[in-house]
């Protein structure tokens, strides 16, 4: 039943994941750089939900990782967005 619920998921955020490469076809970059977020962020979950399927060795190294770069890149998304003003 577990594992049921984990590719339910996982098929949930496949779906996101289409939506919002979907919206990539929009013109300008402020579009972009949130959905390049986006897409950032439904690939973790993806991760985060693959792990508790399969057992690996480096779950807490690469969710940490990816929690790192998460914040250098919503920092530099904003900076996009705001057009480099402080």
């Amino acid at each position: 039943m577990f594992n049921v619920v984990m590719y339910i998921g996982m098929g949930m955020f496949a779906v996101a994941l289409i939506a919002t490469l979907a919206l990539m076809l929009k013109k300008g970059d402020r579009s972009r750089a949130v959905v390049s977020d986006l897409v950032f962020y439904c690939m973790v979950g993806m991760y985060v939900i693959w792990t508790f399927i399969s057992d690996t060795s480096i779950i807490y190294e690469v969710a940490l990782l990816a929690a790192l770069l998460g914040l250098i890149t919503t920092v530099s998304n904003a900076r996009i967005l705001s057009q480099g003003r402080r």
